[in-house]
């Protein structure tokens, strides 16, 4: 079942391998394995990718929740483990101004066996490859991280944060075309964390000279303010913005928020790792501000 999840999120039987440390063989084995147990195809070849079916899409989520139980299973009657092995923990900027209180509660109360470091995204993930951390948790627009093993554990809207003066604090929602002639201002590593916004504003033809780059939530009210720039923010930050400033929801999900946990799979804390990560997607799912993954790949297989 590992190697169906791994084949469906990577469309590609060589580089689920690679994430599973195995032969591209005992890939297709198992995939062969379970279309014969399920009696139906998972898998369609469409150029270099393969491509899994609507039937091999549900097949991958219903894997997905029988791993997840497996490993809560295993975790079950061991809690005491986790207070024996210390994690480092990479955190990407900002992040915790776009997660739940309650997620931000979970961490803190780990704080004595929990080591944390703040980055942009792209460092957390060079940390997880280099095996300098134990987890990293990112919030980006969707993208993939090869090389490592990822657990998306929600999404969440993407806002546009406008002056209360500007034209577009008038509407009810935006589309990227209604930004075509603003100045953008952007957190952390652009190229990194705004992927899929890059990709539309070239296809759109954006001047990408009007982007200004910043570090804080603080840095970008200031200049939403007084230069009357759009930024990028979270729905936790949209329910209650600064004053003069107000957050629109922009309307094209390729641009929605995606919280992903990065780790490489420590054998001596494999429980500990499981317990943070089951603990930081049950808050997640507490919280209405946010889509879990599986609620998201339920929607993708009804569509």
């Amino acid at each position: 079942m590992r190697h169906l999840i791994a084949a469906s999120e990577n469309a590609s039987f060589a580089k689920a391998a690679k994430k599973c440390f195995t032969s591209r063989q005992n890939i297709a084995h198992s995939i062969k394995v379970i279309e014969a147990k399920l009696g139906t195809t998972l898998f369609e070849r469409k150029g270099n990718e393969m491509i899994p079916t609507p039937d091999g899409i549900e097949a991958a989520c219903a894997a997905r929740s029988i791993v997840e139980q497996v490993e809560n299973f295993d975790v079950m009657f061991d809690k005491s483990l986790f207070a024996s092995k210390a994690l480092t923990l990479a955190v990407s900027n900002n992040l915790f101004a776009g997660i739940p209180s309650n997620a931000d509660t979970f961490i803190h109360s780990f704080s004595e066996n929990l080591r944390i470091r703040e980055c942009d995204s792209e460092k957390c993930y060079e940390l997880v490859l280099a095996e300098q951390t134990d987890l990293a948790i990112v919030m980006c627009m969707r993208r993939e991280f090869p090389e490592c093993n990822v657990r998306e554990i929600a999404s969440s809207q993407a806002y546009a944060v406008v002056n209360i003066d500007s034209p577009l604090a008038c509407k009810d929602r935006l589309s990227l075309m209604d930004l075509q002639d603003q100045k953008f201002l952007l957190m952390s590593n652009p190229p990194f964390q705004y992927q899929p916004l890059f990709s539309q504003m070239k296809e759109l033809r954006f001047n990408q000279d009007e982007i200004s780059i910043i570090t804080s939530t603080s840095s970008m009210v200031h200049m939403v303010r007084r230069y009357n720039v759009v930024g990028i923010a979270s729905k936790k930050f949209a329910t209650q913005p600064p004053k003069d400033v107000c957050a629109i929801p922009i309307e094209d999900p390729r641009l929605d928020w995606h919280f992903y946990i990065l780790f490489q799979m420590d054998v001596n804390k494999f429980s500990a790792i499981v317990e943070f990560i089951r603990g930081i997607q049950r808050t997640f799912e507490e919280d209405e501000g946010y889509v879990s993954a599986a609620e998201a790949a339920a929607l993708v297989i009804s569509d």
